[in-house]
């Protein structure tokens, strides 16, 4: 089977025993994380950017379209992740969509069943950096997480949240920001 040149990358760097660093000084990385993405999540949208080393991508993960990953993301667990539209976020976000099994388990502290909980991320979410998302949380639409914030409970609509655990801070302006969604201005 004759490979393209993004294809040769993507399989060089897979199972290159250089460092990742070493590595990115001689090609596009940028390009080769898209096209890992575009091979290992479930679907992608159009105008996906990755900007930096991520691992954890698997067939359970949907990115929608004008999704902005940066560097240092992890994508935990075969749970479902769903990404919304014009989604961004900072760098260092962790992202767990499964749990050990510790209720009704067969060993202690937990056994070797993993608990599944999807984890959903609505259009236009603004993540800091370091966010830590647990099992099983959904993030409203044009939410804001603060850096290092741990999410622990749904985000509703428009909340920006922040803290460990995330408490809702304040609200977005709803109206401003529908005004700007009609007139089509997104990042």
């Amino acid at each position: 089977m004759k490979l393209n040149f993004i294809e040769y990358l993507y399989y060089r760097y897979k199972y290159s025993l250089l460092p990742k660093l070493e590595m990115n000084r001689f090609f596009n990385y940028k390009k080769v994380y898209v096209y890992i993405a575009y091979k290992s999540c479930g679907s992608v949208g159009k105008e996906l950017k990755i900007n930096g080393q991520v691992s954890g991508l698997n067939k359970n993960i949907v990115l929608k379209n004008h999704v902005n990953i940066n560097p240092g993301a992890r994508f935990l667990g075969k749970g479902k992740i769903e990404i919304g539209n014009y989604f961004h976020t900072g760098q260092n976000l962790t992202i767990i969509s499964a749990n050990h099994r510790y209720e009704g388990a067969e060993a202690i502290p937990y056994d070797k069943v993993r608990v599944h909980k999807p984890v959903i991320i609505n259009d236009f979410v603004w993540l800091g950096d370091s966010v830590l998302i647990i099992p099983g949380i959904n993030i409203g639409k044009g939410a804001i997480v603060a850096a290092g914030s741990v999410v622990t409970k749904d985000v509703p609509d428009y909340a920006i949240v922040g803290g460990c655990p995330a408490k809702i801070i304040k609200y977005r302006d709803i109206k401003a920001f529908e005004e700007l969604e009609l007139q089509g201005k997104f990042l």
